[in-house]
Order: C-alpha cells, then sequence, then structure tokens
C-alpha cells in the first residue's frame, strides 16, 4: 500500500544539490529491539525513514491498556504530525519490535525541501494520499469486518508480518485476546 522503495533520505526524487545539502541534516539512527523511538505524550519533530528493522506504532490508555494502530516496516516513512502540525505531544508511541536503522530528519527541513521541489512535492502527495487511504482502509475494517475477517484480511495482505511480529502484538492490532487470535489460527489450519 505505503510506497517500500524508499529506504533512506538519499533515495529521494531530489537534485544531487539538495542531497548535499541533506547530508548534514540527515542522522542514522540504530535502536535496540523494544526501544522507543517516539514517545506517546513527547514532541517530536522528526521525520524517520526505516532502512531495517520494524516499528509498531501503539496508544496506552491512562489505564495502561495497548492498543496497536499499525506496523511500520523497511522503506516506509513515519513521524508524529500532531508533533509536526500543532507542536503537541505525539498521540503514539513508536516501538521498535527488531533492532532498527533509521535516517531521520527534522520536520522543518523535509518541509522546506518539499516546498522548494515540484517532485518531491508529487512524492509528498503520493505518500499522503496512500497513507490517508491505509486509515481509511484500517477504520473500515476495524468498525464493519469481524475479527475473524479482520485476520484473515491480515494474512492475505501482510504475510512477511506474520513471522515478524509476536502473536500478543498481532491480537492487539486486530483487537481481540490473545487466545482468540489462537482459535483463529487453530481453525484456519484445519
Amino acid at each position: 500500500m505505503i510506497n517500500k522503495s524508499l529506504p533512506s533520505f538519499d533515495q529521494l526524487p531530489i537534485s544531487e544539490s539538495d542531497k548535499e545539502r541533506l547530508k548534514n541534516q540527515v542522522t542514522t539512527q540504530i535502536f535496540e529491539k523494544n526501544s522507543t523511538v517516539i514517545h506517546q505524550g513527547e514532541v517530536c519533530k522528526k521525520v524517520f525513514f526505516i532502512r531495517k528493522g520494524l516499528v509498531k506504532l501503539s496508544y496506552i490508555t491512562r489505564e495502561g491498556k495497548e492498543f496497536i494502530k499499525s506496523f511500520i516496516q523497511e522503506g516506509e516513512m513515519l513521524g508524529s504530525l500532531y508533533s509536526q502540525l500543532r507542536g503537541g505531544g505525539s498521540t503514539f508511541n513508536a516501538i521498535a519490535i527488531e533492532e532498527l536503522e533509521v535516517d531521520s530528519l527534522d520536520y522543518n527541513i523535509f518541509q522546506q525541501l518539499i516546498q522548494e521541489n515540484p517532485t518531491l512535492q508529487r512524492f509528498a502527495l503520493v505518500f499522503f494520499q496512500q497513507l490517508a487511504l491505509k486509515k481509511e482502509i484500517r477504520e473500515y475494517e476495524f468498525l464493519c469486518l469481524s475479527a475473524q475477517q479482520r485476520y484473515e484480511k491480515f494474512c492475505e495482505q501482510q504475510p512477511d508480518l506474520i513471522q515478524r511480529i509476536r502473536q500478543a502484538d498481532m491480537a492487539l492490532y486486530l483487537g481481540i485476546t490473545p487466545i482468540a487470535l489462537s482459535r483463529m489460527k487453530n481453525r484456519a489450519t484445519k
């Protein structure tokens, strides 16, 4: 769904001079498995391109209950639009589920580059359209499909993730208990 062909800022559709200008602005970071990339409630003004690894984006309620909104993997971008556009604390956590290698860039620098570059404007438009589509489909599936249907769609559309995420995380993403997920998996194998 989201374009997975850009694992780093140096592959953006921009001129060599813009790439050179970005070189000193982009930081490559390594996050260990289970470490937090973005903390819910804290301002994060960075945009991250995932070079390697997998991240879960989740909400934690005041009572400590976790809800997983999505998984982001190699070649995808992440950042908190609420932090970037409103200056408020991120509404979600971004947790590395595998060792993670990312390129990070200040959002304001990225935004300025987009404004100056028509090719990058088209890339940004397509990216945000795909992100909005992904969110619309996620909302529809969560509100209109049964848990069994959500599980089947996840297996059909994200088979590569099944081996990379814990069963407990898959259950949280689907909005069910790990026991219910185990039953669904058993029915699927019969």
